[in-house]
């Protein structure tokens, strides 16, 4: 075969990785094989960062009712799967049943021989006349027909993929022909080429995978499909937001901390999750969390007696130093004596800081130890605190501080305003050069999504596996590669949200109090919202009520997401999301595999935010489905739902949350006025 140039996103998103059948320029179809790899491109990829990411993704894959192979679970907790970057793939012909393009009888269809004979057979049936194209000639002297392949297989959603079901009954006749009729691959059938006489349709036998494990469930039948459809291969696709390694080490030598102790929150785990509770607050800087928590892992903690001890010395040496200071400009002794308590005050500081309990204040916002506990056990609590300073961004509250025109000036803060007023909305930023990794795990078949159905097999998530390479054979692959990309990070108002589900989603009302400051809003909603301190994926079993901030900041970032193309050049499918629940944000990016982007959502940052707003509260209004869609929950694959990446596998979704009215088919749950209304 000859060699073919495609897009290396391509790659992920179609189905050009091991297991997946590939339609050829010559018109014939391959299955992948395996793949070359680039070293190169994982130079930037931190391998801990992304088995993590990956491990949330088999997590939430389960969660959703779907199962994960046994084989690439055990190669990503033993530490046995592969990286890969791939820069080339491998493929041979598949399927290897052929059929004459002129009389329909069928060759190499007996399931007992193997594909490296069955292959080696046809190999030695091709023809060539003169300059003209290779052909395989009919197996039978009378037709001068050529062979082609059948262009259809057999797949199950537990990941088994064979050649189509030839039937016992037609198989004793000499000469089996195969009528495609097009249409739905069941109007097809089998024939006797010598009489006509019609043997059976294109039915499927059982899955051999699921005859014994799922025995007596409906679909363990395989379903015949064409070999390039979506049924026969879906690639997993896991493309998420890096940390640099530096503050992705300092993660996961926390994230190990956390999972190492069997206390529910004391010594350093009860650090930690103060520490990330109060970034999340705002009551610490993440810079300040950073150094805190590095000085932590690296020091050894002293006693109690000890710490008391120093205590009492840094109070002595701070009165101290009052007495010097207040000499110390006229004396030359007392300022030596000054700096001498100033380095021994440093020092017993230093010590302190080493101490646990440094960051005992957030305890005055979250007292409930589970809350933070159940913070400081998600990763993307961490990633939320420290991507504050892990990149560069723009504020609109730095960029209206910047603008130097007085008359520019107020004409942004009129604008910042109106937007805040209208959508509840706290602050929004641009990041130049996130990094993002987009890696593809593993595949399905017959379906992309797993669904909660125990009546039917659950939804197989397989390991990638290269054929090709023989140091490679039963080890899973993971593919990925990175890029740095542009994104817009957009936090809510916690006062807004709470005081939308006080008077709309039917909270309890917690006191003004609770209501005064943003901190003691974000801190009630985390201690009454579950959903808000999972990872998304967990979110399918919470009750609607309880996780009610969660839909609503979900359904947000989906009719941002697809009323993005007027305002930045990109389409839904360009953008991804990246969900903070914790952080009561999330990030919207480019899914760009390249070190480029075009800067559509910069010019979105600097000049389109009401609009692309106001364009989101038009769009989540109404579906072209109403008022089926409404009836149904106010969520469909014609409003809000996305086909691919979301988080939740568009779990929860509802328009509802944004205007009002129910938010599922059984009317159990009803919003009486949507966040975007309420913000008006």
């Amino acid at each position: 075969m000859e060699n073919e140039q495609i897009q290396r996103s391509r790659l992920f998103r179609e189905n050009f990785l091991p297991g997946a059948v590939a339609r050829l320029r010559n018109q014939s179809n391959a299955r992948v094989v395996g793949a070359r790899n680039n070293d190169l491109a994982l130079d930037i990829v931190d391998k801990a960062q992304l088995i993590d990411a990956v491990k949330r993704f088999m997590a939430d894959w389960e969660s959703g009712g779907g199962s994960v192979d046994t084989g690439l679970r055990d190669a990503i907790e033993q530490d046995r799967v592969i990286i890969q970057s791939p820069s080339e793939i491998y493929v041979s012909p598949y399927p290897l049943l052929l059929c004459c393009e002129r009389c329909n009888i069928i060759d190499f269809y007996d399931p007992r021989i193997s594909d490296d004979r069955v292959g080696a057979a046809i190999k030695r049936r091709i023809k060539k006349v003169g300059k003209g194209r290779p052909y395989i000639r009919c197996k039978t002297d009378t037709c001068q027909g050529g062979m082609l392949q059948v262009p259809f297989v057999g797949v199950h959603r537990c990941g088994v993929m064979a050649p189509i079901h030839v039937p016992h009954a037609a198989r004793r006749r000499a000469n089996i022909g195969f009528k495609d009729v097009g249409g739905s691959f069941f109007n097809n059938y089998f024939f006797d080429v010598e009489n006509k006489e019609r043997l059976g349709g294109a039915l499927q036998d059982d899955c051999p995978a699921c005859r014994q494990t799922h025995a007596g469930m409906p679909e363990t039948t395989k379903r015949g499909t064409p070999v390039t459809s979506g049924e026969s291969f879906y690639s997993q696709i896991v493309q998420y937001i890096a940390l640099s390694k530096k503050v992705g080490g300092l993660v996961s030598l926390l994230t190990a901390q956390v999972n190492a102790t069997k206390e529910l929150l004391g010594g350093q785990t009860g650090d930690i999750a103060e520490g990330v509770a109060s970034v999340l607050l705002g009551i610490v800087d993440s810079v300040e969390l950073e150094k805190q928590l590095r000085a932590m892992l690296d020091a050894e903690l002293p006693s109690d007696e000890l710490l008391a001890k120093h205590a009492i010395d840094l109070a002595k040496n701070k009165a101290a130093r009052e007495k010097y200071a207040a000499l110390a400009d006229d004396d030359d002794l007392m300022a030596s004596m000054l700096r001498a308590v100033d380095e021994k005050i440093a020092v017993l500081e230093s010590m302190l800081a080493t101490a646990t309990g440094r960051f005992k204040p957030v305890r005055e916002f979250i007292d409930d130890e589970n809350t933070l506990m159940a913070l400081v056990s998600e990763r993307r609590s961490l990633e939320a605190a420290f991507l504050r300073h892990d990149v560069r961004r723009l504020t609109i509250r730095q960029s209206i501080d910047s603008t130097s025109d007085n008359v520019v000036h107020s004409t942004k803060i009129g604008y910042w305003e109106l937007l805040t007023a209208r959508y509840g909305v706290d602050n929004i930023a641009h990041i130049p050069d996130l990094l993002v990794v987009l890696s593809a795990l593993g595949f399905t078949r017959e379906r992309r999504e797993p669904a909660i159905d125990i009546t039917v097999p659950p939804v197989v998530l397989n390991g990638f596996e290269d054929s090709h390479d023989e140091a490679l054979r039963g080890r899973p692959s993971l593919y990925a590669m990175s890029a740095k990309t542009e994104a817009v990070w957009i936090h809510l108002d916690a006062i807004r949200v709470l005081k939308w589900c006080i008077d709309q989603a039917g909270w309890l009302d917690p006191g003004e109090a609770i209501l005064a400051t943003k901190q003691s809003a974000h801190a009630y909603l985390l201690q009454h919202c579950p959903a808000l301190t999972m990872s998304p994926g967990e979110v399918r079993n919470e009750k609607t009520g309880e996780s009610a901030p969660f839909h609503l900041l979900h359904t947000m970032c989906h009719a941002l997401l697809a009323t993005s193309r007027r305002h930045t050049g990109y389409d839904d499918q360009s953008l991804m999301e990246y969900l903070l629940p914790m952080d009561l944000s999330f990030v919207i990016y480019v899914t760009s595999v390249q070190n480029f982007t075009a800067g559509g959502l910069l010019t979105l940052f600097q000049h389109y935010l009401l609009q692309w707003f106001d364009d989101a509260s038009v769009y989540a209004f109404n579906c072209a489905f109403d008022p089926i869609c409404s009836d149904s929950g106010g969520s469909c694959s014609g409003c809000i739902q996305r086909e691919r990446a979301c988080e939740t596998f568009n779990h929860g979704l509802s328009r509802a949350y944004l205007h009002g009215g129910n938010t599922d088919r059984d009317y159990q749950y009803i919003i009486k006025k949507g966040f975007w209304d309420v913000a008006r």
